[in-house]
């Protein structure tokens, strides 16, 4: 009998990533109790914690991007793997 492993879709999001220092897109990938997380701009890995509750944590820095839009309408240009912009 075979057992067959859920896949889990990597999640988006963006987030300002601390090596290149631009907001940008971030791509989550799932492997066992952590998760590999990158941006998609200049590819700094960061490894964390996967738990039940990630989901809510990346909409939560969402949220408050979303709000940060008022201010720095620059950020909805971010939608896709890639997508950068610096803000000062």
């Amino acid at each position: 009998m075979t057992r067959k492993v859920k896949e889990v879709e990597p999640i988006l999001h963006r987030q300002k990533c601390v090596a290149c220092d631009y907001y940008t897109v971030y791509r989550a990938i799932p492997a066992g109790d952590k998760a590999l997380d990158t941006c998609t701009h200049c590819g700094h890995q960061v490894a964390i914690e996967w738990h039940h509750e990630i989901k809510a944590v990346f909409k939560n820095s969402e949220k408050f991007l979303k709000n940060l839009e008022e201010m720095c309408p620059e950020l909805k240009q971010l939608k896709k793997p890639g997508d950068h912009i610096k803000l000062d």
